[in-house]
């Protein structure tokens, strides 16, 4: 009756072990050459999105502080700072109106895409070089 038993108890334990299938694959992989025009793309792609993130942040930025009321209360201080009383003080919202505020955001948005493109390449051409030295990035995966 034991042998029944543990005959049972290992058929049930086979039967759950193959429904359960197979146990996950460990591979390891080197990572070793990354393609140059392949990383100044992507590095493009994303330095394009955040210019435009940054222009949008500017533009919304700008429209709360204007819709708040916050030049006036700035031109006042300021105005009250350096004593300029009258019609010839400073005009916060004049000097910092929409199409300066875009244009600023424009400018910085298009270095930042020009910059980080060139970084983006430069960085993948130092990789491949430290690649060549130590052989690479040793990463795992596995299949679960």
């Amino acid at each position: 009756m034991k042998e029944r038993i543990k005959a049972a108890g290992k058929a049930a334990q086979r039967a759950a072990a193959r429904a359960a299938g197979p146990a996950p694959k460990q591979v390891k992989l080197k990572l070793v050459q990354i393609d140059f025009w392949s990383a100044t793309r992507v590095g493009f792609l994303i330095t394009l999105a955040l210019g435009i993130a940054t222009i949008v942040g500017f533009s919304l930025l700008w429209l709360v502080l204007s819709q708040t009321g916050l030049f006036g209360s700035l031109s006042e201080l300021v105005n009250s700072v350096i004593g300029g009383g009258g019609g010839d003080g400073v005009n916060v919202a004049s000097e910092l109106n929409l199409a300066r505020v875009l244009s600023f955001a424009t400018t910085i948005a298009f270095f930042n895409i020009v910059l980080g493109t060139a970084l983006t390449g430069v960085s993948a051409l130092i990789f491949n070089l430290i690649g060549r030295i130590t052989g690479g990035i040793s990463v795992g995966f596995t299949n679960n």
